[in-house]
């Protein structure tokens, strides 16, 4: 008897997953956000306020672009282990297990998507393109699964892909330091979540990337409003912003033409953000400081597997810094309490940024997952922002110099003469 209790507790200890990847899945990420720590609700001032704050786009101060922007995330050990990573599709389970044993517990991402977009002062229009996002998680070891229960489930993969239309527009209201904003966004979302069993590994079963087997998909639309206010006269800085951004405000269920399974739902948030700008040195432009608490769940998907959004207050705190010089910016930050960087490159018709950053999969700020971003936009764009000048002074509107007055000269005294007139003559 006791024999059997302890054989029991030990299938129940290994059949326990070491954990579920509880990762916020977002529909489209700023690389140039993420390598200054996630943070961009108080700045958003490019085609990313589709996705952050549509209130930046009236605080817009470059000119209009039309460009094709192309994403990719992979995580680190998704980069040791790329060529089985990649060829999970079509591959059997128990030959993925067996190749991929060692990363056990550290779930291979992958993130790949298109966005075509034009953004202009106040107006932007974004088409989001199989922005795709997938985790793969082993949390049994092949040596392990001979021994448990055929249910036992010894894996998982989520898979979602989001594409759609987002049409962003923002102005000033009533003052003019306040923008307001609004994103409206129509969407076909798939994927899901599947688990695999010690059955599936031991029958050599296939592992199918079709949205019926790993959840459904559907169509929806959503809505975020963002509201910024602009502090020109605090005690420090140049010039702040305070900003306030509901993002998903209908928690879209898909429910348009669902088929299949469930698929995640989005998730209705609140988000606070603050940006400072500073007067640069040397040869830095400026120095742009940003702190957001994002992602405070007010409704939507429930299912932290699927992206809900809870765990630690840590985990929705981001910090980050961006020091532009002309073409280029140097970024750094603190994301979900994991250190990040990043560099950006704008050399008009081609733009590029790079970052790494942690992200955080589980409840709490315990068992992150480092990754490597890179997007390039191709297309028409725009020069940089010109630095934000240091005085209040040199921040107005600039007046026309005065003309230098020409010097009229003064009339010419009647000549005197010294001989004597005629009746003079006559005395």
């Amino acid at each position: 008897m006791k024999k059997s209790f302890f054989v029991i507790l030990f299938a129940l200890v290994l059949a326990a997953p070491s954990f579920g990847v509880k990762e916020y899945y977002d529909l489209s990420k700023s690389i140039r956000s993420l390598g200054m720590g996630g943070a961009f609700f108080g700045l958003s001032d490019d085609e990313y306020a589709l996705f952050s704050n549509p209130a930046g786009l009236s605080l817009r101060r470059t000119g209009a672009e039309t460009m094709l922007r192309v994403n990719g995330h992979v995580s680190a050990d998704a980069i040791s282990g790329f060529k089985d990573f990649t060829s999970l599709s079509g591959s059997s389970l128990q030959t993925a297990i067996n190749r991929l044993d060692k990363y056990k517990g550290k779930p291979l991402y992958g993130n790949a998507g298109l966005l075509p977009y034009f953004v202009s002062k106040n107006l932007a229009v974004g088409l989001l393109l199989a922005d795709t996002k997938i985790n793969f998680n082993i949390s049994t070891s092949s040596s392990e699964i001979v021994s448990l229960p055929a249910s036992t489930e010894i894996a998982d993969i989520t898979l979602i892909s989001d594409s759609g239309v987002v049409i962003g527009y923002a102005q000033s209201l009533g003052d003019p330091d306040l923008h307001v904003g609004a994103n409206l966004k129509g969407l076909f979302r798939s994927g899901g979540r599947k688990f695999f069993t010690a059955a599936e590994y031991l029958a050599n079963g296939k592992i199918d990337f079709d949205p019926k087997t790993i959840g459904g998909s559907g169509m929806g639309v959503d809505l975020d409003l963002g509201a910024t206010y602009e502090m020109k006269n605090l005690p420090f800085g140049i010039l702040s912003r305070a900003s306030l951004v509901f993002s998903n405000l209908l928690a879209s269920e898909f429910s348009i033409s669902h088929k299949y399974g469930a698929v995640p739902r989005l998730n209705r948030t609140m988000n606070l953000g603050w940006y400072t700008a500073f007067d640069g040195f040397a040869f830095v432009d400026n120095v742009h400081v940003l702190a957001d608490i994002s992602n405070i769940s007010i409704g939507g998907e429930t299912n932290p597997d699927l992206g809900a959004r809870t765990g630690s207050f840590l985990k929705k705190v981001n910090l980050g810094v961006e020091l532009p010089i002309g073409r280029f910016s140097v970024r750094g930050g603190l994301h979900q309490g994991y250190l990040t960087a990043g560099f950006g490159m704008n050399l008009y018709g081609i733009r590029l940024d790079a970052a790494t950053y942690g992200e955080e999969t589980g409840e709490n700020t315990k068992q992150g997952s480092r990754r490597y971003a890179l997007t390039v936009a191709l297309g028409w764009g725009s020069a940089p922002p010109a630095p934000i000048p240091a005085t209040p002074e040199e921040r107005k509107s600039v007046v026309p110099a005065k003309q230098p007055v020409k010097e009229v000269p003064a009339p010419k005294e009647a000549p005197t003469s010294t001989e004597p007139t005629e009746s003079q003559g006559d005395l």
